[in-house]
């Protein structure tokens, strides 16, 4: 597989691709995260109501969570070049149609190709360092992939924020679409108008792959592990971090989202560092199982230990998203256990169960509140206390507890934790050459 190595004006083709392919990525996420910051504009320029501005964001994740797994088939069969720079355009037109409405229903529908466009982001962007990469970069080539995406959620956050009161959120819309357009360009130059490297047979049955998949119990392993191991983003990053800080701490709403901001920066050192640390000892089981302890420990302190001061709950929630990112080794380990063949399909289902979490897990969490608040009856209350926060959020522990459980049983993937002496060394040679 010396087609990685090959180079255009100095960068190894290999990583110039992975890098369109995360760039888009890094992009989507933007998209994903920006009617949070123009809400207001959105919910007057529309005249929406709360109900309706919900129903409208949430044809995004319907959307995308409906392709997850054919869209694995389908870049299995057809290759990814072509389907990641369509997806790019797709969400391009979208960012052009949303802008330039001021329906209800035409925006849902933005929302809707916005979400099947980016549903190709993470999993075309790893499909493409499979192909590209021999199986002993894999594991890099996703950590690089993930610092892009918690990029792209930073970028999608404060400085949009900044940019659509200064321009409107109509223009920032159309700059977006631009940005989409010319991402898809360099997507069409690099890979998109290529074959890629390495063709596949592809399998006999459009299913074979899903079935393959499904009928592997590593692969279920595997993927409830990735599940359980982003609760704490899940909730914690983009839902119940904030309220549950305030109820603790007597701070302003902008320096309690500071607190949960040092987890996405702990998650963007910890996703190359433990990519690199597997591919060092030749490993992925026991980093995955170290991470989930050292998760379960700094979770634990965060929601169930008192009088926390605030500084240190800073390097906590650090070591928090620092620690979930061993989960980023589910993706490596999933595609080694699998052909080649259904590599995109075994990403596409591991997706798919992780981000099932969030349908889980939010209403859970607020049925917990009410119970908690009204001495264990089910209702409605205004103010929770941090006691009722810390009740309900104990389901994050408890989750990766399950993940340690669970990672006691994943069986190690690496590609060379089984090879001879030998073999090592014909591979290390590769390596060298």
């Amino acid at each position: 597989m010396d087609h990685y190595r090959q180079k255009i004006l100095g960068i190894p083709r290999g990583w110039l691709v992975v890098i369109c392919g995360a760039l888009f990525y890094c992009y989507q996420f933007i998209l994903r995260v920006s009617p949070n910051v123009m809400h207001d504009e959105l919910v007057k320029d529309l005249m929406m109501d709360a109900s309706m501005f919900g129903t409208m964001i949430a044809f995004y994740s319907w959307s995308y969570a409906a392709v997850q797994l054919p869209l694995g088939i389908a870049l299995d069969r057809f290759g990814t070049g072509k389907l990641i720079t369509l997806a790019t355009f797709i969400c391009a037109l979208s960012c052009f149609v949303f802008a330039s409405t001021k329906s209800f229903y035409v925006a849902s529908f933005a929302q809707l190709l916005m979400g099947l466009g980016s549903a190709c982001g993470f999993l075309g962007a790893v499909k493409l360092g499979t192909i590209w990469f021999p199986p002993g970069h894999v594991a890099r080539v996703i950590a690089v992939i993930l610092v892009f995406g918690t990029l792209g959620a930073a970028l999608g956050g404060s400085p949009l924020s900044a940019l659509t009161d200064a321009i409107g959120w109509q223009t920032t819309m159309h700059l977006l679409g631009i940005m989409g357009l010319v991402i898809g360009g360099a997507l069409y130059m690099v890979i998109g108008r290529h074959k890629d490297p390495i063709v596949y047979e592809p399998s006999t049955s459009i299913l074979a792959g899903l079935k393959e998949v499904l009928s592997n119990p590593q692969a279920w392993l595997i993927s409830t592990y990735g599940m359980l191991m982003y609760v704490p983003i899940t909730l914690m990053g983009v839902a119940w971090g904030v309220p549950y800080i305030l109820s603790v701490y007597d701070i302003s709403e902008q320096t309690a989202a500071t607190v949960i901001t040092t987890m996405f920066v702990g998650a963007a050192v910890g996703s190359p560092l433990f990519s690199l640390y597997s591919d060092k000892i030749k490993k992925r089981s026991q980093p995955m199982m170290i991470g989930a302890i050292l998760a379960l420990t700094v979770n634990a302190i965060i929601i169930l230990a008192p009088n926390v001061p605030l500084f240190a709950m800073y390097l906590l929630f650090f070591i928090a998203g620092f620690a979930y990112t061993a989960k980023s080794l589910s993706f490596a380990s999933i595609c080694e256990i699998m052909p080649k063949t259904s590599s995109g399909v075994a990403v596409g289902f591991i997706n798919t169960i992780t981000m099932a979490n969030g349908a889980v897990f939010h209403p859970l969490i607020g049925k917990m509140l009410d119970y908690n608040a009204n001495d264990g009856f089910f209702g409605e209350v205004d103010v929770y206390s941090q006691w009722d926060y810390r009740f309900a959020l104990s389901i994050i522990p408890i989750s990766i507890a399950l993940s340690v459980l669970v990672a006691w049983f994943i069986k190690e993937t690496h590609h060379e934790s089984n090879l001879t002496e030998a073999e090592k060394g014909a591979v290390l040679l590769s390596d060298i050459e």
